[in-house]
């Protein structure tokens, strides 16, 4: 059985500035290197869902949360968490705090009563569903932090999903600090693009919204480069709807993005 959670309470005070200095430490040149052990692609290796309604998928009926129900639906075990360590260790005002985290696979089972309860796939994807309309981002992958902290045993039989904000998810609020080799582990859906129609005026709102500094105003006129995390929230920052989320092949994409959350983590 895993850690009580009165043995975790502690780390809430020093939630915010330890994980900051840690998303800094890992571009150090010496320190760092250990530190980016930890985040290597056996250890950390993470995807953002867009939870955008508006979502131009062509002929396929596949849309990125589908991804998320698929591997809910496939998890053999799941555990939901009453409460986000990130946005109570932030104090977030945004958004709810007792929409936490999804815990999946047979690992999963390790985790004390206290820190969460187990849960069926209906309850999970209410839980799913609740998240999603607060516009909180999916972020799903491994996380091996995650079982470590929570005393669990067997971290390859271990998957995390998170509801994500920028102003307190630990990558996203970090994306500047982390060095390179960490934002590499994190993830857009494959398949998935963001596409700027012509009715962009270059206003930067876009840019505003983007927590991975992935687009540029050149010209009046917003332009998405290298980097970009298929996140969709450039999409729901554009007043003029000149940003879309574009699935080129929703059945690539769904077989894809399970095919590389199971290289890493078995969830049956």
């Amino acid at each position: 059985m895993g850690r009580d959670w009165r043995k975790l309470l502690w780390l809430i005070p020093l939630w915010q500035p330890v994980t900051d200095f840690w998303a800094r430490t890992t571009a150090w040149p010496v320190l760092g290197r250990p530190l980016r052990h930890i985040l290597t692609e056996e250890h950390y290796d993470v995807t953002f869902v867009p939870i955008n309604e508006d979502i131009d998928a062509g002929d396929s009926t596949v849309l990125p949360r589908q991804v998320v129900e698929e591997v809910i639906r496939q998890a053999g075990h799941r555990v939901i968490l009453p409460v986000c360590l990130c946005r109570i260790g932030c104090r977030c005002v945004d958004y709810p705090m007792e929409i936490g985290c999804i815990f999946m696979g047979e690992g999963a089972r390790d985790i004390h009563p206290s820190v969460g309860r187990a849960a069926s796939v209906e309850e999970s994807l209410e839980h799913l569903e609740r998240a999603i309309s607060y516009g909180l981002i999916p972020q799903i992958g491994k996380v091996d932090p995650d079982p470590l902290m929570l005393g669990v045993k067997d971290r390859r039989r271990f998957l995390t999903l998170c509801f994500c904000c920028t102003c307190c998810c630990i990558a996203m609020r970090n994306m500047p600090r982390w060095a390179p080799q960490v934002k590499e582990r994190m993830h857009r859906l494959p398949g998935l693009r963001i596409e700027v129609g012509e009715e962009c005026d270059g206003c930067g709102l876009c840019a505003d919204s983007c927590f991975a500094s992935a687009i540029a105003i050149r010209g009046g006129r917003a332009f998405i480069e290298d980097g970009c995390k298929g996140c969709g929230l450039c999409v729901e920052a554009c007043r003029r709807g000149a940003l879309r989320v574009v699935v080129e092949d929703g059945g690539r994409m769904l077989e894809e993005a399970l095919r590389r959350i199971k290289s890493r983590s078995v969830i049956e």
